[in-house]
């Protein structure tokens, strides 16, 4: 088969190639709400392609190739070709006029959907709340339309972050609020012998209710259901199995900040005091593990609370500063604090080893300085 080809070409920049991966074909022809585009802004934040389900990454492809879009074409003078002018070629069966050209595409990546929490307030468990703030009368609808991210992303990232919606406004919860939301919640189901692998939302707001001092209380059945979402998982008929390890692993960080946050303790006098912090006759299980990436052992046998927010946009300043909080750090305990910087996908180890030093100590792979 062959085609005549004309051009008439010129470089509209109105003209914008996507490739189409096996996914995002999947996307466009199953019976899904249409692609969107997304961004925070509109000056300086990527583009992202989402579906109902996924998000994609949109990053720009520069070619030396020619690259034309063309559409069906029909000459004023059609010319007749002699068989020997063709080479053996079959005879055009069409004609194809290249009306614009272009010198990159977009190439997508699947991403992570990230929810625009610019315009959302933090719920601290105020009696009047929101109030009258500007922002009464925004759903959550709206926030889940303005942020970079798929639909159900959405959903589950919302409940991740501690999002709630209370007195009909979206907001997130503070960790103040959500670690005595959880307190309660907790106390309450143990006195009532509630099911920790069944709970529905319901039922547990009805014992959060006993518990409380009589009048109005922070703890609304929208708060419950977002703790229930928050640190458990959905079961087939609307209960939530409750994430023991990643209660735990809330409690320990907020033990952190308690008592290790101005010097070090030592390993098992935070043990204790760790476990102290649950209510009565909870059964969690705790192991400093499941700590890391909030703190380090500035000597050994000790620990110290690190928080995140402290440490270095910038890489080589990041391990900088983790290295003068502990010279040597195993691999395990190391990562947690460095995956965010690792936006090229590289295997851990393979980042770490572009501004740090490796080596084996036994069965363990210790992480240090290069100049160590």
């Amino acid at each position: 088969m062959s085609t005549n080809l004309y051009s008439r070409l010129s470089c509209d920049p109105s003209y914008k190639l996507v490739q189409l991966t096996p996914e995002l074909l999947e996307a466009l022809t199953s019976d899904e709400p249409q692609l969107q585009f997304k961004c925070f802004d509109e000056k300086r934040s990527d583009v992202v392609l989402c579906s109902a389900r996924r998000t994609w990454l949109l990053r720009q492809k520069n070619h030396s190739n020619t690259v034309m879009l063309m559409r069906e074409f029909l000459p004023e003078d059609e010319q007749t070709q002699e068989d020997s002018s063709l080479f053996g070629i079959p005879r055009p069966i069409n004609d194809l006029l290249g009306y614009s050209r272009t010198t990159y595409e977009y190439e997508t990546r699947a991403t992570e959907g990230r929810i625009n929490l610019d315009l959302v307030p933090i719920y601290n468990g105020e009696v009047n709340f929101p109030g009258e703030s500007k922002l009464k009368g925004r759903t959550l609808k709206d926030v889940f339309d303005n942020s970079p991210s798929s639909e159900t992303e959405c959903k589950v990232r919302w409940y991740q972050l501690g999002g709630c919606v209370v007195n009909g406004c979206p907001c997130i919860l503070s960790p103040d609020m959500l670690s005595n939301a959880l307190h309660v919640t907790l106390m309450s189901a143990l006195a009532e012998s509630l099911d920790f692998d069944r709970l529905h939302p319901c039922e547990t707001y009805e014992v959060v209710q006993k518990d409380v001092e009589k009048g109005r209380s922070p703890y609304v059945l929208e708060v419950v259901r977002t703790v229930l979402a928050k640190f458990g998982t959905p079961n087939d008929d609307e209960t939530w199995k409750l994430n023991r390890r990643q209660v735990a692993q809330w409690y320990g960080v907020r033990a952190l900040q308690k008592f290790a946050s101005r010097h070090s303790v030592p390993l098992e006098e935070f043990l204790i005091k760790w476990k102290s912090t649950f209510p009565p006759f909870a059964g969690f299980d705790i192991d400093i593990k499941m700590l890391r990436g909030w703190f380090c052992e500035p000597t050994r046998g000790t620990v110290q609370y690190v928080s995140k927010d402290t440490l270095p946009v910038d890489v080589k300043d990041r391990f900088k500063m983790l290295f003068k909080l502990q010279s040597q750090w195993d691999l395990e305990a190391f990562a947690p604090f460095i995956e965010d910087l690792n936006t090229k996908g590289l295997k851990i180890d393979t980042f770490i080893m572009k501004y740090a030093r490796k080596r084996r100590i036994g069965k363990k792979i210790v992480v240090c300085s290069r100049t160590s």
